[in-house]
């Protein structure tokens, strides 16, 4: 009578361990770019709700509403949503609406140099005067944005 063995040979073993590093080793940068482009659409849409949230409480209300940068930030920063009382930089007298967290450290935008964009009573945008084209930047992945003149937010493009 023939005894037989249970298991696994070495060979099949090495076979199966080659197979998984060939998978692992193209699978992880398709899940990088997969994590970093999540992060990204993350990112810009918490920055555009920030916008258009200012913009619909400056019509709601009646009064001109900024998104404003972290004091000595950059737009990565914290923002915070406000309303205008005549002062360019955050005050007591200033109401606090909404703060949106910082972006992580591996996003860049390129912003003009301001520190922050207001809304009229009738949802314009009142500062900067021209339209604002923002291009967000982590590592390969790039989304673009923009804030037109009549204050609407343009995903993917620019104002026309």
């Amino acid at each position: 009578m023939r005894h037989g063995y249970k298991g696994f040979t070495l060979v099949e073993l090495m076979v199966t361990v080659a197979v998984l590093a060939i998978l692992i080793t193209v699978g992880i940068p398709s899940f990088v770019g997969l994590l970093n482009s999540s992060k990204a659409d993350t990112e810009v849409g918490d920055m555009v709700r920030a916008f258009n949230y200012a913009r619909l409480e400056a019509i709601n209300r009646g009064m001109p509403t900024q998104v404003r940068t972290e004091a000595g930030s950059n737009w990565t920063g914290k923002l915070s949503v406000v309303i205008n009382t005549g002062a360019t930089a955050p005050t007591a007298a200033s109401s606090t609406l909404r703060v949106i967290p910082a972006m992580s450290s591996a996003a860049a935008l390129n912003t003009p140099n301001i520190v922050y964009i207001e809304f009229n009573n009738m949802g314009a945008l009142t500062y900067p005067a021209s339209a604002l084209n923002i291009t967000y930047t982590r590592g390969a992945v790039t989304r673009n944005f923009a804030v037109c003149v009549n204050g609407r937010v343009v995903v993917s493009g620019t104002c026309g």
